[in-house]
């Protein structure tokens, strides 16, 4: 559904300014020339981009930061919704395996969809650097400040941070301030979705300070309802005649009635000691625990026979029409969780009859930070570990059938330690050296279920499982575990040299040395044709990788408040041990040959950018613009073949990524706050000849070799396509305007009002495939405020994508699908959040 705001960028842009400036003057009975004379200056933003507090203005990488004052105007609890805030930057929930999620700065993201891969974007959260995306499931509130520094940072974050840095840094007291907190209480009522949230700071002695917050969610219903019925699956298919199951197997419906339906308990405990002026100690316990009832956004996108058919289950001549669902012109706020039969679910090891479908996600983080402040240096001490359990119970097969069932897991704990000397000298030189150094482990364990009973026997299979033990009975194809281990050890080293009043030159290097290995295997297996690795098969890929990242930045200050500056940039995405959906049978191959399938390479980044920041208008503008082209080498790609449910990981030859963004905040008087940002990202795979294809593109069999760029048989008797000068990726253009308006209504009372908008361009496909091009959308968000100017109490609306767009950020092939080769299949998509109202009452004690 389409809101009244203009659909198209350039009606978007121009409309929006003409609106911004209404808003600005045409509502005050004051000239420009007034306003500027009461209009105060903007505020300065503090930043530590490079480990060190700095003025946003002075640091030459191209950053967003948000405020506590920014997430809390439309109650930013998650991260997801910053997709809605910040362009070029998207983030989305994991759904049916991965690493948790994907998050995209540019348009580079994670595109090989793999338990055993990294994030190319790091999530740091109060000075520990996450690369699983199991993190974006926490309950972000009492938070400081969000950064997202864009580009490659490897001189000051390390590995795993080629498209950029999310920074989240949580509140912490003041040693010696009075005691301070607040209370709130909030409901939304499309979801039914009450929180209570409360944080207090307070003195323990002049030395000690310590503060806690906690965030409590019980949300009764969601915004995504299930359409899944009860059918008969004893039905034949419309190829080939062959019942579902042989024996009747009930077919229950649907698991919930609304996703998400969350529960979440968040807990923050900080302590701070500060037992002289020279020394400070920063503690942090951290505990999440959150489930919802179902794992993730996915809906149907569309149908292989097109509008007003419906989905299939099945693959190759054997398909079964899912009657509950029926493709439309226009996505719906649906999604497809039915549980499974029950007497296959009594046969199961695993799961009772009685359990409902769930994501459930425990999250423990404690951050300790130690400072010495010795005068002419600093030592920084920072210490964290992490330890997390994820698991899912969900119908990956998304239609009323529900055959592809699972209840699977990741579970794992990290230790990092960075050890940083800084300068802090008067002069015009100085430095920053250290070392960081990372253990991690993680495992992942799922049992799932492929096939019916009817292919499972037609494929070679043995169905129901007829040998005695564990999975006597059972209907699961496979059950593979993975053991991985990773231990990462760097060095850095950079400085800041002012040549000049107006010169300054900086940069540094950072090595890295990173040792990988794993075990994996099938604990059971029962594939038949489908030929997954059998019991016994145990791989154990291991790899040791090494990288030198350099960095150097010249920056330029005409004046104190304009910088203009050009860096050369490098920066990697760490290679990694595939753990991949179904565990392949690499038996035929020598024992390293197999080993070494499995490992994939790392990716490199290199490139430049440009850019202009600077405070104008007697300090009533800021602005920034920054230009980029960055080449990546071995880029990490997942190829889904949608019949087996199986990735093929590849590292593309060469990528290239360029483009500009620019944002820009205006003050126009006391009451008047404007702001825009855009963002233009160009991804193209420069060489790539040799490209893995989509079942749904169909190879063509005439075509022996590479001389085509369609799908075709290569060589070496697999489908490829030639990928190279071919665009990819998401939105590759989106813009961001808003205000804000702030006043005194009345004795005592302010009101704060304010309004987003952010629009995206249509979507590139992804890997070629047709169909696959995400729609353009604008978003909208508005929220008002009244609170006491002088007391405790205020009290917030919030409307988050108010014209209510029915969005989606992805489209992918749906597992086990109809598809028409050469044409197009089933699919499916991740939904993004409809129009939400939350009423928000606040106390605060300050």
């Amino acid at each position: 559904m389409k809101g009244s705001i203009p659909s198209k960028p350039r009606e978007f842009i121009t409309r929006a300014l003409k609106l911004s400036l209404l808003l600005a003057f045409g509502f005050q009975p004051i000239s420009i020339l007034q306003a500027e004379e009461l209009a105060a200056d903007i505020e300065e933003i503090t930043v530590t981009a490079r480990k060190r507090e700095e003025r946003l203005l002075d640091v030459p990488v191209s950053a967003a930061a948000l405020t506590a004052e920014e997430l809390d105007r439309y109650k930013t609890r998650d991260l997801i919704d910053l997709t809605s805030r910040i362009p070029g930057l998207t983030i989305e929930r994991g759904t049916g395996g991965g690493q948790g999620g994907d998050i995209q700065i540019r348009g580079v993201g994670n595109l090989a969809v793999d338990y055993g891969t990294d994030q190319p974007v790091s999530l740091v959260i109060d000075g520990m650097p996450f690369q699983r995306s199991h993190m974006l499931d926490v309950g972000f509130f009492d938070t400081q400040s969000v950064e997202v520094l864009k580009g490659p940072q490897a001189l000051y974050f390390g590995k795993n941070s080629p498209a950029g840095v999310i920074g989240v840094v949580s509140r912490s007291p003041t040693v010696g301030a009075d005691p301070e907190g607040f209370i709130s209480a909030s409901y939304e009522f499309v979801s039914e979705d009450p929180v209570i949230e409360a944080g207090i700071s307070f003195p323990v002695s002049d030395q000690l300070s310590m503060r806690i917050a906690g965030r409590f969610q019980n949300m009764n219903g969601g915004w995504l309802d299930n359409n899944a019925e009860v059918v008969d699956n004893t039905v034949p298919d419309v190829g080939v005649g062959v019942p579902f199951y042989f024996s009747p197997q009930p077919v229950r419906g649907p698991s919930m009635d609304k996703y998400p339906g969350q529960e979440q308990t968040v807990i923050r405990w900080t302590t701070v000691w500060e037992p002289n002026d020279n020394f400070q100690a920063k503690l942090k316990v951290f505990y999440s625990d959150s489930e919802q009832n179902e794992s993730g956004v996915t809906i149907l996108w569309s149908c292989a026979d097109g509008v007003g058919s419906n989905p299939y289950y099945g693959a190759g001549p054997f398909l079964w029409p899912d009657p509950s669902q029926t493709c439309t012109d226009s996505p719906k706020l649906e999604r497809n969780s039915a549980l499974p039969p029950a007497g296959v679910i009594a046969a199961h090891p695993y799961i009772d009859e009685d359990d409902r479908f769930y994501s459930s996600l425990e999250n423990n983080l404690t951050t300790l930070e130690l400072t010495w402040d010795l005068g002419d240096y600093i030592i920084t001490s920072n210490t964290s570990h992490w330890d997390y359990t994820h698991r899912e119970y969900t119908n990956y097969d998304y239609t009323s059938f529900a055959v592809v069932v699972s209840d699977q897991g990741e579970s794992g704990d990290s230790i990092t330690q960075e050890l940083r000397l800084q300068s802090n000298f008067d002069g015009d030189f100085n430095f920053m050296v250290g070392a960081f150094y990372e253990d991690m482990f993680r495992d992942l364990e799922a049992p799932v279920q492929i096939l019916p009973e009817s292919l499972s026997n037609i494929f070679g299979a043995n169905t129901p499982w007829p040998e005695p033990g564990l999975y006597q009975g059972s209907y699961i194809n496979y059950h593979q575990l993975w053991d991985n281990d990773v231990q990462s050890f760097s060095v850095f080293g950079s400085f800041d040299y002012a040549v000049s009043e107006q010169w300054r030159l900086s940069g540094g290097v950072r090595y890295t040395n990173e040792d990988r290995s794993a075990v994996g295997g099938n604990l059971h297996e029962n594939s038949g044709a489908l030929g997954f690795g059998p019991v016994g098969l145990v791989y154990t890929p291991s790899d040791e990788t090494s990288n030198t990242s350099p960095e150097l930045t010249v920056s330029y200050f005409p004046r104190a408040d304009l910088m203009f500056y050009g860096a050369f940039k490098t920066g990697f995405q760490s290679a990694g041990i595939s753990n991949p959906g179904t565990v392949p049978n690499l038996s035929a191959l020598p024992e390293d040959v197999a080993n070494d399938t499995l490992v994939f390479d790392a990716t490199d980044v290199e490139g430049f950018e440009f850019g202009m920041k600077g405070r104008f208008m007697d300090n009533r503008l800021n602005a920034e613009i920054a230009f980029f082209r960055y080449e990546s080498e071995d880029l990490q790609v997942g190829i889904f073949n949608s019949n087996t449910t199986t990735f093929t990981l590849q590292n593309a030859a060469v990528a290239l990524n360029k483009g500009i963004e620019a944002q820009a905040v205006f003050r126009a008087n006391e009451a008047w706050d404007l702001r825009a940002s855009l963002s233009y990202a160009h991804l193209e795979f420069d060489e790539w000849a040799n490209a893995g294809c989509h079942p749904v593109d169909g190879a063509r069999t005439d075509l022996a070799t590479r001389s085509s760029p369609d799908c075709h048989i290569g060589p070496d008797g697999v489908p490829i396509q030639d990928l190279s000068g071919i665009k990819y990726g998401g939105p590759p253009f989106s813009i961001n305007v808003g205000a804000t308006y702030n006043t005194e209504v009345s004795a005592g009372w302010g009101l704060e009002a304010t309004w987003d908008s952010i629009h995206h361009s249509e979507g590139e496909r992804s890997l070629n495939q047709p169909f696959t091009e995400i729609p353009e959308r604008t978003v909208t968000h508005l929220a008002a405020t009244v609170y006491q100017t002088d007391g405790p109490w205020s009290v917030g609306l919030m409307c988050t994508n108010c014209f209510n767009e029915i969005y989606v950020t992805r489209i992918t092939n749906k597992p086990l699908a109809k598809i028409n080769p050469g044409v197009n299949g089933d699919m499916t998509a991740y939904v993004g959040r409809p129009r939400l109202v939350t009423l928000q009452v606040t106390y605060s004690l300050n």
